[in-house]
């Protein structure tokens, strides 16, 4: 019992660390809100779309605001980790090393989440969507933790390379697709008025990548780290 509260109490740290960091720098966060809301305002006003075709969009812009938006802080919690020798820190902590991977997951779910929080009302908005539903909600914590998941582990993987903030897309887009595409489909059954019943198979497919990521973490994590 006392292992496993020093383990939770070593994720927490963790997480508070990253938040701690984002509120006195307040440089990640605002990046990604203005990177995802950027794509949203050109799509809108560069396409001028019909009600109809607008709706067909909305899903596929929104996963795209978030892949890019949640990319764009994967790789500057990495490089914050890198730059500042924090890892080296966090490396110290006498728990099993996939406590970083669950501190680092969570941060990076959370941070993606706002800004999905954000971008809802917009796509509201510009798009005439109803958004701010718990079905859609559902799908975007299923499909924010899948990605960010899987791109703890590889931004992990790719720390310790001099081509970081390259090498991390290379890696995580054709990897991500598989989330993306259930994601997208989900969301766009979602907003065309199915119920949960119609798309329970994508919803299963994210419920599997995240147990596969979070399995992956919790095994493999401390192997990335030491390669």
């Amino acid at each position: 019992m006392k292992a496993l509260q020093r383990y939770l109490d070593a994720v927490w740290q963790i997480v508070r660390k990253d938040i701690t960091v984002e509120w006195r720098g307040q440089q990640g966060l605002p990046l990604m809100l203005v990177f995802a809301l950027l794509i949203v305002f050109l799509f809108h006003f560069a396409l001028q779309l019909s009600p109809d075709l607008q709706g067909g969009l909305t899903a596929g812009l929104l996963w795209v605001s978030l892949a890019f938006a949640s990319t764009l802080g994967l790789n500057r919690s990495s490089s914050l980790e890198q730059e500042s020798s924090a890892l080296d820190g966090l490396l110290l902590i006498p728990v099993d090393r996939s406590a970083i991977f669950f501190g680092k997951a969570i941060s990076n779910f959370g941070f993606t989440f706002l800004v999905a929080l954000v971008l809802l009302p917009v796509f509201n908005l510009f798009y005439g969507q109803n958004m701010l539903n718990l079905p859609l909600i559902l799908v975007i914590v299923l499909g924010v933790g899948a990605y960010t998941g899987l791109g703890t582990l590889l931004a992990a993987l790719s720390i310790q390379t001099r081509t970081r903030d390259v090498l991390l897309p290379i890696l995580l887009y054709p990897l991500a697709l598989p989330i993306l595409i259930a994601a997208v489909e989900a969301s766009r059954g979602v907003l065309s008025g199915e119920a949960l019943s119609d798309v329970q198979s994508w919803l299963f497919l994210l419920l599997a990548s995240n147990i596969l990521f979070t399995a992956a973490g919790l095994m493999f994590f401390e192997t990335i780290l030491e390669e």
